[in-house]
Formats: structure tokens, C-alpha cells, sequence
């Protein structure tokens, strides 16, 4: 049965996290604040909602589904004690594309924002912040948002938010936020860890020198710790806690990434030669972004291993440094007796390839760029387990609001997923779509079409018979029905084929 993208299934139900004691717990001084505080509100019925986000997570990177290797007790906790996706998916999988998605229930052909391109969303568009708001929740963020609000609304809806907008790019407009200020009163600025990378023999990869509480994904936890310990979130609460990492520099503490440099660690699915098989776009795009590293590659393949490796060691660190830092305020939550009353969701913007079909970042619609996490915690309401059905980010805004109560704008173009939260055999859809970089695809059951307007090209993957995207079939007369019937849905799905297009990297 064809799914239509504006349908909603209603429903009631609940979601998801957890926690673990850390090895991290140095006090974090605190700095600047963007702060708009209103009056205490009624809190009714409505549950308490944390929405936890970490940047370039891909769905591998959930230990219950995918890399057990990995040590993230806190992210292991939430997956047993709640629902875990194993096929959910990066609307826009780069960072500007994915949480516009995430704010609005639309796709960027709605919002607009199919690239790393800044500003804020239409007025036509809802947003999840004054949505909650105006359904009396408290809504208070800390760390990365990446989401241009306007002059007139500089918190975009957000009644308070502690600001780590980015670990960087060298001398970046807007980086004068609340880190910066605590790094500045260090004696540091972004750019000295930013060098440090560039300095490096892998690019971009390093270990945190300096004390960790100073590390960008230990202040977005502790400024989330000290905000539940000292009693500052007001029920009924939306609390935002928005971690920078994994994204790259890979830099975490020398104690995170050991453990994962004398792991045989997997290094990516390629051969030789893959990109001329494949749309000219995923070339362009190996280059856009730290160039540095696949230049370093080509230079001396015999070395593309031994620098995998290393990416993928500091990668993994970063994601148990995040882990520990989450676990200190899931057991704040627990210590004051309101973690069962609140619904966890833990997801991330998209994931990244990490050598996989010789490229280093996001932005396709390979598994390892667009099927990311999403692990749903709220006993009372969910049972544990594995979800297989299809969701995708542009579900989110209309799932949180229905579990908050909150009435759906009708702009939204996503589904609620409540179904699938209280119902483990449940469906709500046989497809998702992905638009980012003016490429529009479509993933089903077993297939998964790429179209790119700009090049007139595309790719076609049987993923029953290659789940590793390898051999592009969409030129092969063997399957050219398939192609014109998911090119037909893709048409059907997209108002504005072919988009505009142009390539931005970030």
C-alpha cells in the first residue's frame, strides 16, 4: 500500500533514553548565556521531553544494532530499556538540511534547506520550539542548533539556550557563543584546537591536550548536568541537549580512543576504482570537505588502511567520550526521581562514511551517511525492543508533539510514529525519501534509487543482494523496470523536480 507524505497516524505513546555513571566529572564553570526565562507553568498531564542529538552518529554506531564493539553504556542502557530503530532514516543528511527537518515535520523542499546553507525557515513553516511552547512546555537547549534564527527571534522559539554552535571551521562568522566565551576565559580560542589538526599526521585527528572539562562535548554535558541538578527545567519541560561529535577534528581524550586503536576496526566497504561507477556528484563531493584526506590517500593508497584506522579510533572515542558525558545527566534525571516521567529520544543530523565507498564525510544516501540512530525511552508507556518499521527525521516534529499532547499543524509532512513507539509490529509507511544537495532518493524494502538532476545521473542498489551499495545498477537493462517505477515515486513524491542545485559543502 502507497504511503502519502502529508498522512498522519495518530495515536498515543511515549519515548526514550537512559544513563550510566561517568568517568568524567571535573566542574564546568559557567559561561555567557542566550537567556529568555518566563513564568513557571502548569504542567498538567504532559510528560517531560529530552531530546539528545549528536552530529556525523551513524546507525552502525548504536552497539545493540550494529558495532558491538562499541563502549557506550548509557546509549546500551536507553536501547534496553526502550524502542531501538534499526531503519531510520536522514531526511536531509547534512547538518543544516536535517535539523530544519527536525524543527519543521518538512521536507527541504518545503523549508528550503537542501544545503549547508544558512537562514531561517518560511514563515509558513511550524516550528517544534514555539509549538511546545505555545503548549505551555518550557523549552531550553544546550550545545549545537546550527539553525540561523532570525534578527526578531534570536532563540527561535527557545525560551534558553546555552550555545556550542560548532566545533569549528578556521575563524568562523558566529562563533562568538557561549564556549567561546568559556574557552576565552582558558585563554583559548576554537582556532587552536582547529590547528592542531591540520598540524596533524592524520588530518583533522588528535587527542584533546588540554584539560577535558574544556572540550566542546564535555561542556554541552556538563552545562546540561548543572542545569538538571540545580532544579532550572520547569515541568512540563523540552530540554535539547545537542552534542558536537563525533563530527570531525576526531579528537577526543587519549583514554577514549586507545581502547579503539588496537581494535581491528572495520575500515569501509569499497574497491578499486568505485567512484567512475558511480554519479559524478559523489566524486565532487569526496573533495568539498577536508580535502586534505583524500588527497593524503591518493598520494600513497598503500597508507588509505592505516589513516581509516585512525579516523575511525578517534571517532569511536568521541562517541564513549559523549556517552559518559550523557550518563551524568541521565543520572541526574534518575537521582531526582523524574527520569521515568520524561521521554528520551536519542538520534543524530546523519552519520558518514568513514571510507566506506572511498569517501570520508555525508551528504549521500548511503547507509552509513543516512540510516542513523534512534532509541525511544519511556517505560510506562513503551515496551523494549527493536522497531523495523520505516521513520525517517521528517517524523520527528510530528511524533513529539502528539506524545507531548500538543495539537499537529497541518504543515507538517511527516508521520507520527506513536504507532510504532507502542506497537512493535507496526507500520506506518513503506518508504522514505531523502533530499539533500538538490538529490532526491528513495529507499524501500529492497531497493534504494538515487536521483541527481544536475548531472542526469543516478544509482540503483538491490539491497537484498548487495546491502553494501557496491555495484550501481541503475545503467543495467536488467532492472531498468525497477528504475522507472521508483523514478516514478520519486516524481510523484518531489513538487518541485528537478530542484535547483549547487554544491556547498560544511
Amino acid at each position: 500500500m502507497r504511503s502519502s507524505r502529508r498522512a498522519f497516524i495518530q495515536g498515543a505513546g511515549l519515548g526514550a533514553l537512559a544513563l550510566l555513571l561517568s568517568r568524567c566529572t571535573p566542574e564546568v564553570p559557567r559561561g555567557r548565556e542566550s537567556d529568555r526565562r518566563d513564568a513557571p507553568r502548569d504542567p498538567g498531564d504532559r510528560p517531560n521531553i529530552l531530546l539528545v542529538t549528536t552530529d556525523y552518529q551513524s546507525g552502525m554506531d548504536v552497539p545493540a544494532i550494529g558495532h558491538r564493539f562499541l563502549d557506550m553504556p548509557t546509549l546500551d542502557r536507553l536501547s534496553r530499556e526502550g524502542a531501538v530503530f534499526r531503519r531510520h532514516y536522514s531526511t536531509g543528511p547534512i547538518c543544516i538540511p536535517a535539523r530544519n527537518t527536525w524543527i519543521t515535520g518538512q521536507y527541504p523542499h518545503t523549508h528550503g534547506k537542501w544545503e549547508n546553507i544558512g537562514g531561517w525557515v518560511p514563515e509558513t513553516s511550524p516550528v517544534l520550539m514555539a509549538e511546545l511552547g505555545a503548549h505551555g512546555y518550557q523549552t531550553t537547549a544546550v550545545g549545537k542548533l546550527h539553525l540561523g534564527f532570525p534578527d526578531d527571534e534570536p532563540l527561535g522559539g527557545f525560551d534558553r539556550w546555552v550555545s556550542a554552535d560548532r566545533k569549528g571551521n578556521f575563524g568562523a562568522a558566529g562563533q562568538q557563543d557561549d564556549y567561546a566565551a568559556f574557552l576565552a576565559e582558558r585563554g583559548l580560542v576554537r582556532d587552536d584546537y582547529l590547528r592542531m589538526g591540520v598540524e596533524a599526521p592524520t588530518p583533522h585527528v588528535y587527542e584533546w591536550p588540554w584539560d577535558e572539562s574544556w572540550h566542546i562535548d564535555h561542556y554541552v554535558g556538563a552545562r546540561a548536568l548543572e542545569i538538571v541538578e540545580r532544579g532550572e527545567l520547569r515541568e512540563p519541560w523540552f530540554f535539547w541537549v545537542s552534542f558536537n561529535g563525533p563530527h570531525n577534528p576526531w579528537d577526543p581524550p587519549a583514554r577514549c580512543s586507545a581502547p579503539y586503536k588496537e581494535m581491528d576496526l572495520p575500515l569501509g566497504h569499497t574497491f578499486p576504482g568505485e567512484l567512475a561507477t558511480k554519479p559524478t556528484d559523489h566524486t565532487r563531493l569526496r573533495f568539498n570537505y577536508t580535502g586534505d584526506i583524500p588527497r593524503l590517500i591518493d598520494s600513497d593508497y598503500r597508507r588509505r588502511d592505516q589513516i581509516i584506522h585512525a579516523i575511525r579510533a578517534g571517532h569511536y572515542g568521541n562517541l564513549s567520550f559523549i556517552d559518559e558525558q550523557m550518563g551524568r545527566v541521565i543520572d541526574a534525571l534518575e537521582r531526582r526521581d523524574e527520569l521515568d516521567d520524561t521521554i528520551v529520544l536519542w538520534t543524530s543530523d546523519h552519520g558518514s562514511h568513514l571510507g566506506d565507498h572511498d569517501l570520508i564525510h555525508k551528504g549521500t544516501h548511503y547507509d552509513l551517511s543516512v540510516r542513523v540512530p534512534l532509541v525511544v525511552r519511556h517505560p510506562p508507556s513503551i515496551e523494549p525492543g527493536v522497531r523495523d518499521g520505516f521513520s525517517a527525521h521528517v517524523d520527528l516534529m510530528p511524533t513529539i508533539l502528539s506524545l507531548a499532547g500538543a495539537p499537529p499543524p497541518e504543515a507538517m509532512e511527516g508521520r507520527d510514529l506513536t504507532a510504532l513507539l507502542t506497537d512493535g509490529e507496526a507500520s506506518v509507511q513503506d518508504e522514505v525519501f531523502i533530499e539533500v544537495r538538490g538529490n532526491v532518493s528513495i529507499v524501500t524494502d529492497r531497493w534504494k534509487l538515487g536521483l541527481y538532476p544536475h548531472d542526469g545521473e543516478g544509482d540503483l542498489y538491490d539491497m537484498e543482494d548487495d546491502p553494501f551499495e557496491l555495484i550501481n545498477r541503475f545503467e543495467d537493462g536488467d532492472y531498468a523496470d525497477v528504475r522507472e517505477e521508483l523514478s516514478e515515486r520519486i516524481r510523484d513524491f518531489s513538487p518541485v523536480w528537478p530542484p535547483a542545485f549547487s554544491v556547498v559543502g560544511g
